[in-house]
């Protein structure tokens, strides 16, 4: 029968016992680098002290909880994407099916009332003159000084969140400006380029944290470029 031997441990040199000797004269050292106490590894053969390795593992739970907060997070978020991607195919295949402008306009505002919970959703088509448009009692004369509150906006051809002006609520929501305490604008634009815009789009919100001026706009101006396009169609059709 063989006799199995345990190899040797290398003998300690200098400098590890000066690493040893900083340890033990050092003893709050790992609570001020906890991200090296995370990557060591130590064998726990015996039962002694084991506050180091108590603490190694307190350390990794943490990181674990963690990660899996911020995974949570991203899965919510991405949930909350596909939600308003389906709401947005929704809306774009009953605006294809659109016969007019009265259809067009009835359908964003019952679909992002429903949907995306909007409080109010008010329309404001600019007067260029064409007929249709010119016939329209609740279409408003977006001359000077109604339209250069909202020129900068139309400028920079993107969507606005958050808390518009007292002169902008009453353009575009009239009677019921004093109750906004939020909105997203969406300038109706076929593309950033172009050098037409067919007016506006307003979301409004008695939640004042509901649109925020951080928030991001991708969705929204997605739906501006839809609703200009078909209203395009509409006044080309009518």
């Amino acid at each position: 029968m063989t006799t199995q031997h345990k190899p040797s441990k290398p003998a300690i040199t200098d400098d590890e016992k000066a690493v040893v000797k900083y340890l033990r004269d050092n003893p709050d050292f790992f609570e001020r680098h906890l991200d090296l106490l995370a990557d060591m590894t130590l064998p726990h053969e015996q039962h002694g002290t084991i506050s180091l390795i108590e603490r190694q593992v307190q350390i990794l739970r943490e990181q674990k909880d963690s990660h899996k907060k911020k995974l949570h997070a991203l899965i919510h978020n991405a949930q909350i994407n596909e939600r308003l991607s389906d709401h947005i195919n929704s809306l774009i295949l009953a605006l294809l099916d659109a016969k007019s402008l009265d259809d067009i306009l009835d359908i964003v505002q019952s679909r992002l009332s429903k949907d995306f919970e909007a409080d109010t959703v008010v329309i404001r088509l600019f007067n260029t003159g064409h007929p249709t448009l010119s016939a329209r009692p609740d279409i408003i004369d977006w001359s000077e000084p109604v339209l250069g509150a909202f020129e900068k906006i139309i400028r920079e051809r993107r969507p606005v969140c958050g808390q518009l002006k007292h002169g902008q609520l009453e353009s575009l929501f009239s009677d019921e400006a004093g109750q906004i305490a939020s909105a997203a604008l969406i300038p109706l634009l076929e593309s950033e380029r172009s050098n037409t815009c067919y007016g506006m789009l307003a979301i409004g919100s008695h939640d004042r944290d509901r649109f925020r001026a951080d928030m991001g706009t991708l969705f929204l101006a997605q739906i501006g470029k839809i609703l200009a396009r078909v209203i395009k169609r509409a006044l080309e059709q009518s």
